[in-house]
């Protein structure tokens, strides 16, 4: 755990390498030297040396012959969990591997007689699988809100301008996320979803349910409709998440358009002046009748807009003054607004409180700190009701909190008794609390 972080990249490279769990043995050689190496503790280098790992089963092979390490899926399963962000999104295929697994785990159950070895056998698989599918569900949920932020995120920065990637490249990636695992998580426990001379997952564990209730096994088929209740809850989830993706798809679909229109626009308009590179023709300029961009519709108006905001962009030095008085002109000639009315002019703060806080944190100043105090809490009340006007309980209790700072933490003892303080309108019940200051300190 202390050096999860230069894990974390073990698992950074098998992600970008198709998740084979495996990763150089360079890696790990360097990271021992640079990390390991340097530490006080003797036995955190033996703890962490590559043939400690391999004999604990942390790497569960070393293939000399590529140079690499295998990452035992325990441990791979450990650190994504640790960092979401590093965790993959469940694909189609997964899904539908693990549909098949429990089409021909319930059909064998079904199929078996109750009590025989292929019976118990399947019985137990049936229940490690739907177990591990709710695990599953559950685990790649929170993955794919994790990529879901991720994208809304990137949109974000987009439309802020400090965007990293073009809209295009955002549409392929929502697009990507939406088919390619938001989609098959949401058919996966979909009990509308119908398919082609096969059943879908839930259709598969209601065949089971039944025939244990055509059995008159009602336990059993109780207990497995809560396991499937359990997962087939995710649905809503799941379904937020997928309309939440299909409307940041939307708009970048929308922004798409623009952007590859402006983009050809751009790219023809490049085109036409290759011919006009290195000298190939002089005296060109770009007027409304050059007839490479003549059937160019975005350049329309802007002749007449230049004849109409011309005046508006004349930032001559010589006429910056008599720009400036004709627009003090037009203020002067406009009505004043109303002052506003200072009888709804928002009253000051009230510093009653913070004035009495300064008060007791001078009086607590002066209470002694290098004697015994049989009761703290005691103290700290007696010596305020004596010195403040319209005392109450509160005030003890801030006392309290500026008093005890001052003293040494490891020398304060709570004794066993119950003590009790009252003023006018409150009691107080405490734990009295002891001070005996160290020797050095007396």
């Amino acid at each position: 755990m202390k050096f999860k972080n230069d894990f974390f990249k073990f698992i950074d490279y098998i992600n970008s390498q198709g998740g084979a769990l495996e990763f150089p043995e360079a890696f790990y050689v360097r990271f021992y030297n640079q990390r390991v190496l340097g530490q006080d503790d003797a036995s955190l280098k033996n703890i962490l040396s590559l043939q400690s790992l391999l004999e604990g089963g942390i790497f569960t092979h070393r293939d000399k012959l590529k140079g690499s390490l295998v990452l035992s899926k325990v441990v791979y399963d450990l650190l994504v969990f640790l960092d979401v962000s590093r965790n993959k999104e469940l694909s189609l295929a997964k899904f539908e591997s693990l549909r098949t697994q429990m089409l021909g785990v319930t059909e064998k159950i079904m199929s078996s007689e109750i009590g025989s070895d292929t019976y118990n056998e399947n019985l137990q698989l049936f229940w490690e699988l739907i177990s591990q599918i709710l695990t599953t569900v559950k685990e790649n949920i929170r993955v794919l809100h994790h990529k879901v932020d991720e994208v809304a995120e990137q949109y974000k920065s987009l439309d802020s301008g400090e965007h990293h990637h073009n809209v295009n490249e955002l549409y392929l990636l929502a697009q990507k996320l939406q088919d390619r695992y938001v989609q098959p998580c949401l058919e996966f426990i979909n009990p509308d979803l119908q398919l082609v001379n096969s059943q879908n997952f839930v259709q598969t564990v209601d065949n089971l349910i039944n025939h244990y209730r055509q059995d008159g096994n009602e336990s059993f088929a109780i207990a497995i409709q809560y396991k499937l209740t359990a997962i087939t809850s995710y649905y809503k989830d799941i379904r937020e998440l997928s309309d939440r993706l299909l409307a940041y798809l939307y708009n970048f679909s929308e922004e798409r358009r623009y952007f590859m229109a402006i983009e050809q626009r751009f790219n023809e308009l490049m085109e036409t002046f290759v011919a006009f590179r290195h000298g190939g023709r002089k005296h060109i300029y770009l007027t409304p009748d050059v007839e490479d961009i003549a059937a160019m519709r975005c350049f329309d108006g802007l002749g007449a807009h230049k004849q109409s905001f011309s005046a508006r962009f004349d930032r001559n030095p010589d006429k910056s003054v008599l720009q400036f008085k004709h627009y003090y002109e037009q203020i002067q000639q406009q009505p004043l607004k109303p002052k506003l009315d200072i009888i709804h002019a928002p009253t000051p703060p009230n510093n009653e409180l913070q004035k009495r806080k300064n008060q007791i944190m001078q009086l607590t100043m002066y209470l002694p700190t290098a004697v015994n105090i049989d009761d703290i809490h005691d103290l700290i009340d007696a010596h305020l009701r004596q010195s403040l006007d319209d005392f109450s309980l509160l005030d003890t209790l801030y006392g309290l909190e500026f008093f005890l700072p001052l003293l040494n933490k490891s020398c304060v003892r709570q004794s066993r008794q119950r003590q009790r303080l009252e003023d006018d309108n409150y009691y107080l019940d405490y734990i009295s609390l002891q001070y005996k200051p160290p020797k050095s300190q007396k």
